[in-house]
């Protein structure tokens, strides 16, 4: 028998990129023959609604904010539900509201993705959500877990896939380091702070280089901040990037020095390269990096302390190299993206079996 599975998602934008990810990898590793995947983006139409189709996932937008406050959106979002016949609803997106209606009207299990600790628009605040409506939660992280009242979540890391290959590094790596960077410019990727530990490192290293990857509200302002650091020559934003193989090919290490992160499928992505990972001390980001094995844990909001880590690294090419070689098999044994869509799939067998 096969089972129809709707995916709730944000946005169809490229800002939705690591969620869509994961319902990608679903579609790829599921058994086609049990679950057939549909999605409805309810904030907004974009790119990745025609990647969902291109991969053999159907998929719609309904303009919903998910509020009480926006019945309009909610009778869309009615619509859209009726007539169709859903054994599960797998929620990324939006709040009780939503479970509520998709309960009454897709008679559906329904199954809430966590992916998310905070709530940036506002403060940031944090979560602690209380879930009601569900059958089910999944949470992205033991950290995203713990928050979590009125239903014990299942952790089921986000995995990715480990390439077959690892670009060899020449012995011009020596001499000029790339750090690089990945995320949205917005105030609590703490983008700021990697720039200042770089502005403590530069006069001892000058073959150092820092590229940044991402787009956002925050990109004038750190620019600004490069040129009062003159460091110009050092730093250079590559804009939002739909692929990073090319970029993880090209640095000798990876930074995340996040203020809050869930997870950090970023930092997955740059162990999965064999890339040594410095990133903040703070949510599910330890349930990740090893500290002292594969890479280094750092207090958030402190570049002084992010300046010694890296120029621990830089001063040690063993180190990067044994750091880099743990981080890929870290990620290979725990975090593939198979063992992700088999601990999915598992939850999707409980709730259609009962069991």
């Amino acid at each position: 028998m096969t089972y129809p599975v709707l995916h709730l998602l944000e946005t169809a934008q490229p800002r939705g990129t690591g969620i869509a990810r994961i319902v990608l990898a679903l579609a790829a590793g599921l058994d086609s023959y049990r679950y057939a995947l549909e999605a409805c983006f309810v904030d907004g139409d974009g790119p990745l609604a025609e990647e969902f189709q291109e991969h053999g996932i159907p998929a719609h937008i309904v303009r919903w904010s998910g509020g009480a406050r926006d019945p309009v959106g909610a009778m869309r979002f009615m619509r859209s539900l009726r007539g169709r016949q859903y054994s599960i609803i797998h929620q990324h997106f939006g709040g009780r509201s939503m479970r509520l209606v998709a309960r009454r009207m897709a008679h559906a299990k329904i199954l809430v993705h966590l992916h998310e600790r905070i709530i940036e628009e506002r403060g940031p605040i944090p979560i602690t959500p209380v879930i009601d409506y569900a059958d089910a939660v999944i949470a992205n992280s033991r950290a995203t877990a713990a928050r979590v009242h009125g239903i014990r979540p299942d952790v089921v890391y986000a995995g990715v896939q480990v390439p077959q290959y690892q670009a060899a590094k020449t012995a011009q790596d020596e001499e000029r380091i790339v750090i690089g960077t990945a995320g949205r410019l917005v105030p609590i990727k703490g983008i700021v702070y990697l720039l200042r530990a770089l502005n403590l490192l530069h006069d001892q290293f000058p073959g150092l280089h820092l590229e940044i990857a991402g787009e956002g509200c925050e990109r004038a302002a750190l620019e600004n901040e490069v040129k009062s650091m003159t460091l110009q020559r050092r730093v250079r934003f590559l804009g939002w990037q739909s692929e990073l193989s090319a970029a993880f090919d090209g640095w000798n290490i990876f930074v995340l020095p996040s203020l809050e992160e869930s997870f950090g499928i970023s930092i997955l992505e740059a162990m999965a390269y064999g890339l040594p990972v410095i990133a903040s001390d703070v949510g599910g980001i330890p349930e990740l990096v090893e500290h002292g094995r594969s890479g280094w844990l750092v207090p958030p909001r402190s570049p002084e302390a992010l300046a010694e880590r890296l120029k621990s690294m830089l001063v040690n090419p063993d180190e990067r190299r044994a750091f880099g070689s743990a981080a890929r098999e870290r990620v290979r044994a725990n975090f593939s993206a198979q063992r992700m869509v088999s601990s999915i799939s598992k939850v999707y067998d409980r709730l259609m079996t009962g069991g």
